[in-house]
């Protein structure tokens, strides 16, 4: 079930309805929230290794995890040619084989100490979020949109002495993710170290834009 939310504040509303005066158009951005539940887990993976070693032998070294050049974050260390650096990999799976992952990640931790002198692997759970398949399931109602997008164009105008005439210009429906954040989930011991902050994304949104006609005298 979906529930909406008016995002543009009155007093926003008015002050960008008289600045399109001239125009005689107003533009309203409406939105509505998506109920959605994460559905995968991100693991950040860093390899410590020698200046010497390239990005190639470590993706080759952590052949048997999946991950490639493509979950490849950056470097970090001391550039002195001598001290080792950190290769930083992110690493995403389904929430429900967590265990799953951690056991192949933590086999191939032993691995790598084992079998490759020199290097050492560290993981640690970085949170939730929603796959892009999870995303993408998700359809954006454009008539929904535009009702809510009406409603609050007739209220700012209405309030200014004004009336909103036809529909001038829209934009398509979309639906992103916004910006995370952070709650505690309990301390969760991966890979040697404890992490006690759970990446806890906010759903998808639709978003809509309309410009609608704005009649100087109702």
């Amino acid at each position: 079930m979906r529930r909406f939310f008016l995002t543009t504040l009155f007093l926003a509303c008015a002050s960008l309805l008289f600045g399109q005066l001239d125009s005689d158009t107003v533009t309203i951005q409406a939105s509505r929230s998506v109920n959605l539940t994460p559905d995968q887990v991100v693991f950040t993976v860093s390899v410590s290794a020698g200046p010497t070693t390239s990005l190639d032998q470590i993706v080759a070294a952590l052949a048997n995890s999946g991950i490639t050049t493509a979950n490849f974050v950056g470097v970090t260390g001391v550039t002195d040619n001598q001290s080792p650096i950190q290769w930083l990999f992110t690493l995403a799976g389904p929430l429900t084989k967590i265990k799953a992952t951690i056991a192949s990640l933590t086999a191939l931790q032993q691995s790598i100490a084992q079998n490759n002198r020199g290097l050492a692997l560290m993981f640690q759970v970085q949170g939730t979020r929603f796959s892009p398949e999870s995303i993408q399931s998700q359809t954006c109602a454009a008539k929904d949109l535009v009702a809510d997008a009406q409603t609050q164009a007739q209220s700012v105008t209405a309030a200014a002495g004004l009336a909103i005439g036809p529909i001038v210009a829209i934009s398509d429906g979309s639906s992103s993710a916004a910006a995370p954040t952070f709650v505690r989930a309990g301390d969760f011991l991966v890979g040697g170290s404890v992490t006690g902050l759970w990446y806890n994304p906010t759903p998808p949104g639709c978003y809509l834009e309309v410009k609608f006609k704005l009649l100087r005298y109702q």
